[in-house]
């Protein structure tokens, strides 16, 4: 009996190969409108190119049923048996956890299933308000089946019921030698001297496809360790660290510290609003589509528009802290959600709050989410409002207070405002799950229809909100920011990691500007990190703090922009730009005018995230 060891294993092992494909599949139907443009050859590609990932998975998971079954061939004991049994059956749930759900996670977010999107399950009622209805219900109801038929499917096809009739020493003998040995080439991929690694399944020139070629238990497993390795490691070693310090300290240098004024005042009211998801697709003035938002669009004219910048990450607690410290996204980690080293950022909003502004910030959901919240109250806002503040009236959607309460709740509070004043306010509208009270205005997107309707929602809540604060006394002093926190996936479908994708808008507006202002374009490339010290240099205060933000009005700033992603970054210049993964040792996409331009950028960018991610580590 006990020769059938190598069989009981073999057939556990196909088991788990069978399985990953059958999970590819559903991944593929699911996200069938991604294949439009690939035809039936590559798409069978994706099998093919995935084995080798698939593999590397099995032998994982084969580690502890080989400890089981060896010490099931030496002694006769059942329970060695039921283990296994039992093991197996939870690694069955958790696959199919993982797989369904990083599918409407990736229909919003373009990725695989990672630490990023696991450490947001630390606020579930967050997340579990951000789903919609159906995929809570059909993904739950996809989990119980799914695991059901594998379990069934298993138990019935690949599952061997093994008790110890007589020991072999010599089948266990060989069992113990050469298995490690094989389960230790299926983890590395072979012999070679570089293990297996994520792009060595990239075939095809649809990153879709070589997503969906992904092992997506093996990314998972690769990105939790990855991102518990970096909490004290720098990925982003490329140079000399006073190399790199001494790159990214020219890029702030200026000739002058000069700017440009553009105020009437040195003391306006400052209203902040930041916009929810707000992709540059969204605005037709900066090359987006006609009509979605043609209220904004509308102020642009009489308003200051930054028209090349760039998102800093791709979520709002990345966003935020960008907007209000200057501070840029991080690769691989998120500062805000660490508590130890958030507090080392400064903050505009403190910062003229310290200069007699009264200071408020307003959220119609839970700030908890992505630790907004803790950032908030450690900088001491004077009035902080949420969704769980607002009037039990209000109707509330999934994630709260839709954009057109939050607005009203908005204005009757300034109105109350010692002035001057610091107002900040997050939409959260044009955030999944789109239940926004509006009729449809717009038939066609695809799977982003939801996002463009939700964004029209906004815009006309935007609307209403400026004709009725024209009416108000403070509004002939102040000064109204609108930025996004970050952008989102259009019907245009960008890759998600290149410029285009990242490309948000930002507008000053109101008669504070000086007429000369009105209808300007900023063309240089730039970043939400940026506004710290340009708005502190228009109300004449020191920005040395911000040393990761330039002043957009002197007109010795260097124009270039920076975005993270996992694994890498995007660097954008004002006629060249690189998209680098340094995980997968990749350019995704790059332009450069020269090759002197090429090296000169490259090393611009590669020394900036070196500098900004050694910064992290020393917090």
């Amino acid at each position: 009996m006990a020769k059938r060891i190598p069989y009981i294993f073999l057939k556990q092992f196909l088991f788990w190969m069978l399985l990953f494909q059958l999970l590819r599949i559903v991944f593929l139907l699911y996200n069938y409108n991604e294949l439009f443009n690939s035809n039936f050859l590559e798409i069978l590609k994706v099998f093919w190119y995935s084995l080798i990932l698939d593999t590397s998975t099995a032998c994982y998971l084969l580690g502890v049923p080989f400890v089981i079954i060896l010490f099931q061939s030496l002694i006769k004991w059942k329970g060695f048996y039921i283990i296994n049994l039992w093991f197996s059956y939870f690694l069955i749930l958790v696959a199919v956890i993982i797989s369904v759900g990083e599918l409407p996670l990736y229909r919003e977010w373009h990725v695989k299933l990672n630490f990023k999107a696991i450490s947001y399950w630390a606020q579930p009622s967050e997340v579990f308000h951000s789903a919609k209805w159906s995929e809570l219900i059909f993904g739950t109801i996809g989990i119980v089946v799914f695991t059901g038929f594998l379990i069934y499917l298993y138990r019935k096809y690949f599952h061997v019921r093994f008790i110890l009739d007589k020991r072999n020493f010599l089948v266990s003998f060989l069992f113990l030698i050469t298995v490690p040995v094989l389960i230790v080439l299926g983890i590395r991929g072979g012999y070679q001297p570089i293990p297996v690694h994520q792009t060595d399944v990239y075939f095809s020139k649809n990153n879709f496809l070589n997503l969906a070629a992904v092992n997506s238990q093996w990314n998972v497993m690769a990105s939790v360790t990855k991102n518990m390795r970096y909490k004290n490691t720098n990925p982003f070693v490329f140079y000399k660290l006073s190399e790199a310090k001494k790159t990214v300290d020219s890029l702030y240098s200026v000739e002058k510290d000069t700017t440009q004024i553009i105020l009437t005042t040195k003391r306006p009211n400052v209203v902040l609003i930041l916009l929810e998801s707000f992709s540059g697709d969204l605005i037709h003035s900066i090359g987006g589509y006609d009509s979605i938002t043609p209220n904004f669009d509308k102020m642009v004219s009489d308003g200051v528009i930054f028209s090349r910048m760039y998102g800093s990450g791709s979520l709002s607690d990345q966003g935020i802290a960008a907007v209000l410290c200057g501070y840029p996204a991080l690769s691989n980690v998120i500062m805000v959600n660490q508590l130890d080293k958030y507090v080392k950022l400064p903050c505009v909003a403190l910062d003229i709050q310290q200069q007699g502004y009264h200071t408020s910030f307003m959220f119609g959901g839970q700030l908890s989410y992505g630790n907004i919240k803790g950032l908030i109250y450690y900088n001491k806002f004077n009035d902080i409002t949420e969704g769980k503040d607002f009037p039990s009236n209000i109707p509330q959607g999934r994630l709260g207070a839709h954009d057109e309460f939050l607005f009203d709740e908005w204005l009757k509070k300034i109105n109350k405002y010692p002035q001057p004043f610091f107002a900040a306010a997050f939409t959260l509208s044009s955030h999944n799950p789109y239940d926004q009270p509006f009729p449809e205005v717009f038939n066609w997107g695809g799977d982003s229809k939801g996002f463009i309707n939700s964004a029209y929602y906004t815009d006309s809540c935007l609307g209403d909100f400026f004709a009725k604060a024209k009416k108000q006394s403070w509004y002939n002093n102040t000064l109204f920011i609108l930025v996004a926190d970050h952008s989102h996936n259009s019907p245009r479908n960008w890759m998600i990691y290149s410029p285009e994708y990242r490309h948000i808008p930002m507008l000053l507006y109101g008669n504070v500007l000086i007429p000369e202002m009105k209808g300007k374009r900023m063309e240089m490339p730039c970043s939400q990190t940026d506004l710290a010290a340009t708005l502190l240099s228009q109300l004449g205060l020191k920005h040395d703090k911000y040393h990761w933000s330039k002043n957009l009005f002197n007109p010795y700033s260097k124009p270039f922009s920076y975005y993270a992603f996992d694994g890498g970054l995007g660097w954008v210049e004002t006629d060249n730009f690189f998209v680098f993964d340094e995980g997968q040792n990749t350019y995704y996409s790059a332009k450069y005018n020269s090759k002197e331009d090429s090296a000169r950028i490259n090393h611009n960018g590669k020394s900036y995230i070196e500098m900004l991610f050694q910064e992290y580590l020393e917090y």
